[in-house]
C-alpha cells in the first residue's frame, strides 16, 4: 500500500489535472455511475466530523474529514483527515492519502471548474474571502489554471500574511465585494459575509463554507440577483446548506438551480449573475486519490 504525502499530492495533481478530475467526477455524478451514500456527520460541541464511502469503477474510497476551529491555536490545519483507497473489485489497500491537503486540492479545483462554467478562464479581478488553508489552495489553484487581473484577499485576521506569500492584494470585505468579478467564499462564517447590495452586474460566487442548515455565506441578496445557482449535488446542498435551505425555503431563491454534472453533460447555459454552492461529495476524494495514485503509477 502507497502512503502519499502532502509535497506527493502537491507535486501529482496539478492544477490542470485536478481540474479535469473535476470534470470527470461530476460527469460520473450525473450519469449515474457513483456509488455514494449520504455521509454520516458527527458533531462535537464545535468540532464537525464527517465520514464518507464512495465507489466508482476506478476505486473504493472511505475518507474521514474533520472541521476542527480548535486547531488553529495547536498550529493545525481546522480540516483535518485521512482517506483510504481500495481496489473496488479485491478490497485490496492501495494508498493512504492526507485528506487535508486533498480535501483543499479537490474543493478548489470545484471551484475553479464552476469558474470556467461560468465566466471562462479570464476571469478580470478574483476576490477570495478567507485567509486558511481552503483560500491559500483557491488563489495557488487560480494562479495555475485562470488568468485573474489581480487577485484580492480578505479576512477577519491573517489575509495580510495571505496576500504576502501568494502575491495577491490585501484589501478590505467591502473593497473586495465592490472590484471583484469572481469570488470565492471560503470561510468558517455562519452569517453571510457576501452582500449582494455590493456585487458587480455579472458577478459569480463560488461558496465553499457554511456546511450546515443553520449557517450562511450567502445573504438573501446575492442569492436573489443570481440568475443561476449551480450546486455541487442538490441533493447534498438541500440538506446540509443553509445557503440553499433557507433561500429555498423563503422564495428568495429565483433563480434556475442546476447540477455541475448537468452543466457538463448537457451543455447547459450558466447565466450570470451566478452562484456555485458546494459542500462536497465523496466522488471528488475518490476521483482525486484515482488521479494521483495512477500518476505514481505511471
Amino acid at each position: 500500500m502507497k502512503v502519499l504525502t502532502d509535497q506527493d499530492l502537491l507535486d501529482l495533481l496539478t492544477p490542470e489535472r485536478a481540474v479535469s478530475a473535476m470534470k470527470e467526477v461530476f460527469s460520473l455524478l450525473y450519469r449515474g455511475e457513483v456509488l455514494s451514500p449520504q455521509r454520516t456527520v458527527l458533531t462535537v460541541k464545535e468540532d464537525w466530523w464527517g465520514v464518507m464511502p464512495c465507489r466508482t469503477k476506478y476505486l473504493f474510497t472511505v475518507k474521514v474529514i474533520a472541521v476542527i476551529p480548535g486547531n488553529r491555536d495547536r498550529g493545525l490545519p481546522a480540516v483535518n483527515g485521512a482517506i483510504l483507497a481500495m481496489s473496488p473489485d479485491t478490497a485490496e489497500p492501495l494508498a493512504l492519502l492526507p485528506g487535508a491537503t486533498l480535501t483543499a486540492i479537490r474543493t478548489s479545483a470545484t471551484s475553479i471548474l464552476s469558474t470556467e462554467l461560468a465566466v471562462g478562464r479570464k476571469v478580470g479581478v478574483l476576490g477570495v474571502i478567507g485567509a486558511g488553508q481552503e483560500a491559500e489552495f483557491h488563489i495557488r489553484m487560480a494562479q495555475g489554471y485562470l488568468s485573474p487581473s489581480r487577485i484580492l484577499v480578505t479576512s477577519r485576521k491573517s489575509h495580510v500574511e495571505l496576500a504576502r506569500r501568494t502575491g495577491a492584494e490585501a484589501v478590505d470585505l467591502d473593497t473586495l465585494l465592490r472590484e471583484s468579478d469572481v469570488i470565492f467564499a471560503t470561510t468558517s462564517s455562519t452569517t453571510p459575509v457576501v452582500k449582494g447590495k455590493l456585487l458587480k452586474e455579472g458577478f459569480h460566487v463560488a461558496s465553499i463554507g457554511a456546511h450546515t442548515p443553520e449557517a450562511r455565506e450567502l445573504d438573501d441578496e446575492t442569492v436573489g440577483r443570481a440568475r443561476t445557482y449551480m450546486v455541487d449535488s442538490l441533493e447534498a446542498v438541500s440538506k446540509e446548506s443553509g445557503d440553499y435551505i433557507q433561500p429555498a425555503r423563503s422564495g428568495v431563491l429565483r433563480g434556475k438551480v442546476v447540477e455541475l454534472g448537468e452543466v457538463l453533460e448537457r451543455g447547459v447555459k450558466v447565466e450570470r449573475p451566478s452562484i456555485f454552492k458546494s459542500v462536497g461529495v465523496a466522488v471528488q476524494d475518490n476521483l482525486a486519490s484515482y488521479y494521483a495514485i495512477r500518476q505514481v503509477s505511471l
